[in-house]
Order: C-alpha cells, then sequence, then structure tokens
C-alpha cells in the first residue's frame, strides 16, 4: 500500500515538473484595451474557440495522465493477468478518447472551413 501512495505522489510531481514550464509561459487571452474605463472588447467566436481549445488540452492532459497510470499498473501488475487486463483497458480507454477528441477537432476544422473558407 505504501509503495502505491509512493508512487503516486511521485507521478504527481513528475507531471508537475512537466507541466511547469508550460505554465510558466502561459498568456493571457483576453486583452485588455488601453483605456483604464472601457471594458475589453469581447468578442464570442473568439472566446468560443477559447474554451474549446482549453478544453481540448485538458483532454490531452488526460490521455497522457492516464497512459501513465496504465503503464504504471502494467510494471507493478508481477504477472497478475486481472491487473495486466485492468491496465490494458486503461491504455485502450485513453487511446480511443484521444482518437475521438482528434477526430472531433478535426471535423469542425473542416465544417468550418467549408462554410467559411479559409
Amino acid at each position: 500500500m505504501n509503495k502505491k501512495i509512493i508512487g503516486l505522489v511521485s507521478l504527481i510531481a513528475v507531471m508537475g515538473l512537466i507541466l511547469a514550464p508550460a505554465l510558466a509561459l502561459a498568456r493571457p487571452t483576453v486583452t485588455l484595451s488601453p483605456s483604464a474605463t472601457a471594458p475589453p472588447a469581447l468578442n464570442v467566436d473568439e472566446i468560443i474557440s477559447n474554451i474549446i481549445s482549453y478544453m481540448y488540452g485538458f483532454i490531452i492532459v488526460v490521455v497522457v495522465l492516464m497512459a501513465m497510470i496504465s503503464a504504471y499498473m502494467f510494471v507493478t501488475a508481477g504477472g497478475n493477468p486481472e491487473q495486466v487486463t485492468k491496465a490494458r483497458n486503461w491504455l485502450m480507454y485513453a487511446l480511443i478518447g484521444l482518437a475521438i477528441a482528434v477526430l472531433a477537432r478535426g471535423i469542425v476544422t473542416l465544417v468550418l472551413t467549408m462554410i467559411y473558407g479559409s
């Protein structure tokens, strides 16, 4: 039990180290207008595009985490067929989720390109 807790904590620490540069280089998506009294100009299309981009990034992070958990389960299975099957299912679900996310974003981009042009 203690090995699982230590493994989980180390996994979270490694993910934090991997994501730290991306978070440090993040920039705000809404720019403020030069006037201190005027509200920022918000475009609905831009807001929806930003939300979709953040959701896509979140899905990618979840897929990577699921793949890492699956790899951890493979390594710690110790020849137990039930645990190996469980790890294989986690990896399969992660890859299916990635495929659905990529196809969804591609289809939306294709439809918007067909409607609005380039």
